[in-house]
């Protein structure tokens, strides 16, 4: 598991209003929590091959109606152990939150897509689903 301030996006999803991140232990422990639920928020990188990522990337861009019609045909993205694409996640343990960030390899760094994309509620648990968390 990684720590939320670790990640791309880390700012993006600690300025969320939803959202509390607490340190303790001099900031060697993390701990943040999706307010409405209440539910811990975890927080994790996959990576991807090319064909792979650019697949991700379309199933997040593609709306939650199309990324659920996929999802119940089967569709399954696989992480590589190294890749060319990363995704990172923070998802609570309750699939109301999701936060990804994309990131492709480029002269020696990983670089965002775009900006991270922000799942709630009904959208979240669907999306999660790409990642095999939670379930």
């Amino acid at each position: 598991m990684t720590k939320i301030k670790k990640l791309e996006m880390a700012q993006g999803v600690s300025n969320e209003k939803d959202i509390t991140v607490t340190e303790s232990f001099f900031g060697l422990c993390e701990k943040a929590i999706y307010t409405p639920t209440g539910s811990r928020i975890k927080a994790d990188t996959y990576e991807y091959s090319q064909a792979n990522g650019e697949r991700l990337i379309s199933l997040v861009d593609s709306g939650i109606e199309e990324l659920q019609r996929q999802l119940e045909r089967g569709v399954i993205v696989r992480a590589t152990p190294v890749g060319h694409i990363r995704a990172e996640v923070c998802v609570s343990d309750d699939r109301q939150f999701l936060a990804v960030n994309i990131l492709k390899f480029s002269d020696f760094e990983y670089v965002p897509v775009g900006d991270p994309r922000l799942f709630r509620g009904h959208d979240a648990e669907v999306a999660s689903r790409l990642f095999r968390v939670g379930q």
